[in-house]
């Protein structure tokens, strides 16, 4: 075994097993544990799942498993960053953070933040990308311009951000903690990782994902409990969860750690990116309109 390949399978183990595939098992909460979710898109909940299963298998016939990996990464941390700012967006209405001047403000820190780090790791790639151990692919480099660009648009748009907020202190007015502390927390995961560590890719994203995925456990257990009101429904999957991380996170790093076996995490990413797609269909309060009714805090309910 290689010096040090060791500790990184344990950090990568501890993520993936506790914090990652928990999270995307909890995804068929909502989308096989609400009859009404289910009966809405029947069809991408059943077939749709099947034909990410089976393009699975094609990319393992292939090979291109380190490939589906740096896809993975990518479209994962898109949609992290996505769902930080839907979160963000809910933090401003509950606390009717409203203004059009700090929606843009909000939106620009926090995109130009995020995109920055994202350029910045992915500029002038020199050679393959170490995914994992003895993985290895290579990837489109991308320019450095643009992530400077980014990173210096951020740190004046935060300085402008950390003045209106001293400004709304000063006139006596409250600011919206919840927003800031989240916009820390994600802006912040995302240095860590991208900026200040230099860890092998797959560890690197088991980072950056660990505070969302704590956050998109207790935002299912706030939909079941609203939507269901069952103690022992939202334990049951809780454990279930627990349970699945478990096996999937072992199969996962058994599949990296051995030579010609990495095809034994294909099925479990692909379960991963069917994930990405999915979420980013069955939480839209425009489309579903029981959502808003579910999870809106009843009107005697003062902002949180």
């Amino acid at each position: 075994m290689v010096p040090g390949r060791r500790s990184s399978a344990d950090y990568l183990l501890v993520f993936t097993a506790v914090f990652d595939h928990p999270h995307i098992f909890q995804t068929f909460a909502r989308t096989h544990g609400d009859p009404l979710e289910f009966q809405r898109r029947r069809g991408l909940h059943t077939w749709g799942l099947v034909a990410f299963l089976a393009a699975g298998v094609v990319v393992a016939l292939g090979r291109w498993e380190a490939e589906l990996l740096v896809f993975a990464s990518i479209f994962g941390t898109w949609h992290i960053i996505r769902q930080h700012y839907g979160f963000l967006r809910m933090y401003k209405g509950l606390n009717r953070d409203t203004e059009t001047v700090d929606n843009v403000l909000d939106y620009a820190t926090f995109y130009s933040g995020t995109m920055a780090c994202l350029f910045t790791d992915y500029a002038g790639l020199r050679g393959p990308i170490e995914i994992y151990g003895s993985l290895r692919v290579n990837f489109p480099s991308l320019p450095e311009g643009p992530s400077t660009a980014l990173w210096s648009l951020f740190l004046v748009l935060l300085t402008c951000l950390g003045l209106s907020q001293a400004w709304l202190i000063g006139s006596g007015r409250r600011p919206n903690l919840p927003k800031l502390l989240l916009m820390a927390a994600a802006l912040g995961t995302h240095y860590f990782v991208f900026f200040a560590t230099a860890t092998p890719f797959l560890v690197a994203e088991a980072l950056e994902t660990a505070y969302h995925d704590v956050q998109y456990q207790g935002w299912i257990m706030h939909y079941q409990r609203r939507r269901f009101n069952k103690t022992k429904l939202i334990l049951g999957w809780l454990l279930a969860a627990a349970a699945y991380g478990v096996v999937a996170g072992i199969i996962e790093v058994f599949g990296l750690m051995r030579p010609g076996m990495a095809w034994l995490f294909v099925p479990f990413t692909m379960l991963v990116i069917w994930h990405y797609y999915v979420d980013g269909r069955i939480w839209k309060f425009s489309e579903d309109p029981e959502l808003r009714e579910v999870l809106s805090p009843s009107p005697a309910a003062s902002p949180a």
